[in-house]
């Protein structure tokens, strides 16, 4: 008996030692490769190290200049400190008997990053400021209830216009019953106006329905200047540019 506890104990030491060295590589080939976020370099191990992040599918990635830290400490359990300059603090993901603890953070970066994640970002280039806030979350499989993201563009800008700003918006995401999650997109000013409303599950995939146009006191020089923007954010229909996402 005790010659297979020397032996388990071995093993569990040896377990603990590999675990310790496994190269920060590794992450990788953890995302699938179609995802629009990608680790392209990475340096140190699993448990502390640093990586540099890519954004956008396969054939049209960006990386960004600036790359994500991570360290793995003990604070009254397992937690995980990821930091980057665009983070207004480090984010701790905390492992705990009922799931994860995501720490409640905001995350502000440049509008132009979205060009990286293909249509329609890619044609309108968008300009700008965007802030994303999002809560403590608590990650255990399904998606928590409440509010998960609130997100703001501000000073916002696109290639087709030289109108600059063209609005400030917000999309707040919500988590509901059933595990799904709802979106609604408002315009809090601007001359360009966009609202809308989508909803995403895993059985019927994101869709979304909402319009864009000129704000009611837009002058004539405003409306003229957004038109090509309009045009290309969906199916005219008289002033306005229907969005529609899905069914």
């Amino acid at each position: 008996m005790r010659t297979w506890s020397k032996i388990l104990l071995c093993a569990l030491v040896a377990l603990a030692a590999a675990l310790a060295v496994l190269p920060a590589r590794w992450l990788i080939a953890i995302l699938p490769a179609q995802w629009p976020v990608a680790v392209v370099d990475a340096s140190g191990t699993l448990w502390r190290g640093n990586a540099l992040i890519a954004l956008g599918f396969p054939e049209a990635r960006s990386t960004l200049p600036t790359p994500v830290e991570w360290r793995t400490k003990w604070d009254g359990g397992p937690l995980v400190e990821i930091r980057h300059p665009w983070l207004d603090g480090p984010l701790g993901l905390r492992l705990q008997t009922n799931g994860f603890l995501l720490s409640g953070r905001t995350l502000k970066l440049p509008a132009s990053t979205l060009a990286q994640l293909g249509a329609p970002f890619n044609t309108l280039r968008p300009a700008g400021d965007l802030r994303l806030k999002w809560p403590s979350l608590r990650l255990n499989g399904g998606i928590p209830p409440g509010e998960l993201l609130d997100a703001e563009w501000s000073d916002a800008g696109t290639a087709l216009s030289l109108l600059r700003p063209i609005g400030h918006y917000r999309a707040r995401l919500t988590g509901e019953a059933g595990s799904a999650v709802a979106l609604a997109l408002s315009t809090l000013s601007g001359p360009l106006t966009m609202e809308g409303t989508g909803r995403w599950t895993a059985r019927t995939g994101f869709s979304f329905k909402g319009v864009a146009r000129p704000a009611p006191n837009a002058s004539p020089e405003a409306r003229a200047a957004l038109q090509s923007t309009l045009s290309a954010l969906g199916r005219r229909s008289g002033d306005d540019s229907i969005l529609q996402i899905g069914r």
